[in-house]
């Protein structure tokens, strides 16, 4: 995902709303999952509408993509299609530090001591670097663009990958292996057997057992 393949220039959304949309290949769908055990079945899309408000760029649409995921049980392929609505506000991006930053200015040397006991209504540095510390964080945790063009790439990726499902499953499967402590089954050397234990269990049956025999 270095070089960015879908791109709107500022200007054109300035002059009015503007609806795009892109075809996601397959080259690049590989990229964006990469990491990631989906694969792409065949090309997808997104569309778009890019739109002012104040300061900000508004995006919004659908993105849409048909990929393949192993079964966390079986590892059978299963069809996975991602159909996620994307929403965005971009703000500008802020400019280097250093280039239009406030320097704090001086204190001067022979301004008077305030008295000892009297309030202060000065506010110290260290809470001007915090002030300043949360507003960077503020900031970095913003969606933003920069330059005369907008890059929806990386936006683009995030909204395919937060679609992803964590554990894909067969439909057909049952939803969960069975009970941990089975039914008591009957042969024909005993009438009763012993239940079956899922081993992860037997202190919490073994506990059981203490409590039956102490009860009787």
């Amino acid at each position: 995902m270095t070089k960015a393949l879908f791109v709107v220039p500022v200007a054109d959304v300035e002059r009015g709303p503007r609806t795009v949309s892109f075809t996601l290949d397959e080259a690049w769908l590989l990229a964006a999952l990469e990491g990631t055990e989906a694969t792409p079945r065949r090309a997808g899309s997104a569309t778009l509408e890019l739109s002012k408000s104040g300061r900000e760029i508004m995006v919004r649409g659908r993105a849409e993509a048909a990929l393949s995921m192993p079964c966390v049980v079986t590892l059978d392929p299963l069809e996975i299609d991602l159909n996620p609505e994307i929403f965005l506000m971009l703000a500008p991006a802020a400019a280097e530090p250093g280039k239009n930053a406030k320097k704090r200015p001086p204190a001067a040397k022979d301004a008077p001591a305030e008295p000892r006991g009297a309030p202060s209504h000065k506010r110290g540095a260290k809470d001007e670097d915090e002030e300043a510390e949360l507003l960077d964080a503020t900031a970095a945790a913003r969606d933003t663009f920069e330059g005369s063009q907008i890059e929806l790439d990386s936006f683009i990726r995030e909204f395919l990958l937060l679609e992803l499902p964590m554990f894909p499953r067969r439909s057909d499967l049952p939803s969960s292996p069975g009970p941990a402590i089975g039914p008591r089954l009957a042969t024909p050397e005993s009438d009763e057997q012993e239940p079956v234990i899922d081993p992860r269990l037997q202190p919490l049956a073994a506990l059981r057992s203490r409590l039956r025999d102490t009860k009787e």
